[in-house]
């Protein structure tokens, strides 16, 4: 077999074993309660006009409705701590289209604009995978209704479409970390090298790099399309992980829930 079919055969092997994987049931807390059936896994889970204080949006990368990178650490990820009501959503970097070249986040702003629209003042965290980091950034520099609090998570973010803008911080973020690979030592790296990878970025508050010689707790090695590790472990020589991080710049920045500032301001 030559090493093009090899590699193809392993790609189809390991995208085999990632949809029966078992998933862990998800943690108490998370609302709405995610959809865990076999195609509930493969599709959106949109933000709603219900109303809420804190909107916690989870969007994965490319082939994300395939494999389910980032669809797993939504699952399994706890609420972020902080006051008030805190619903949860899950989009695609495309916003479903499933389409490398012919793609937008409009379906993501249009959902956060008529959330906030019911919600002013609601706070806002952002967890982005691949392609999913530089689309968090490409929404927000479309976001022009009143909102509260931003905060970002990027993990191993790539973008090779200029409209991205790599490596740069949308206007109105308040904390920003960033996680990545680096460097590459999986053959599932192959995609993130082709599509650009951000890797340190400069306007970040924290960066924190993974190496792909180093494994994680599970013994694999590092990698890209293994995203919890990159938000939840702590790098060698780190003291905290990205969530960490996280949820201590949501612990100092979201002291009162949106809707008790929204009350009090109100004449």
């Amino acid at each position: 077999m030559s090493p093009a079919r090899r590699l193809l055969a392993a790609g189809l092997l390991a995208c085999a074993m990632s949809c029966c994987q078992q998933q862990p049931p998800p943690p108490e807390g998370i609302y709405p309660a995610p959809d865990t059936s076999f195609i509930g896994r493969r599709l959106q889970e949109r933000l709603t006009t219900e109303k809420a204080d804190v909107a916690v949006i989870f969007i994965g990368g490319f082939t994300e409705q395939v494999l389910t990178h980032l669809r797993s650490v939504y699952e399994t990820t706890p609420p972020i701590p902080c006051p008030g009501k805190q619903v949860r959503a899950f989009y695609a970097w495309d916003g479903g289209r499933g389409c490398l070249f012919w793609h937008s986040t409009r379906l993501i702003q249009r959902d956060l604009r008529a959330f906030l629209t019911a919600n002013p003042g609601a706070d806002l965290i952002f967890i982005g995978h691949s392609y999913g980091g530089s689309a968090i950034m490409d929404v927000l520099r479309h976001l022009n209704t009143p909102h509260g609090r931003v905060l970002v998570a990027t993990l191993d973010p790539v973008s090779c479409r200029e409209r991205s803008h790599p490596r740069e911080r949308a206007a109105g973020v308040d904390y920003w970390v960033n996680t990545y690979c680096s460097p590459y030592r999986h053959f599932k790296d192959l995609a993130a090298s082709i599509g650009g990878p951000w890797r340190e970025c400069p306007q970040a508050d924290a960066n924190i790099v993974f190496s792909g010689e180093e494994r994680d707790s599970s013994g694999r090695r590092y990698q890209h399309a293994q995203p919890g590790p990159l938000l939840k472990e702590r790098a060698p020589g780190q003291a905290h992980s990205a969530l960490e991080l996280l949820t201590k710049a949501a612990q100092r920045l979201i002291t009162t829930s949106s809707s008790s500032r929204h009350s009090t301001s109100a004449p």
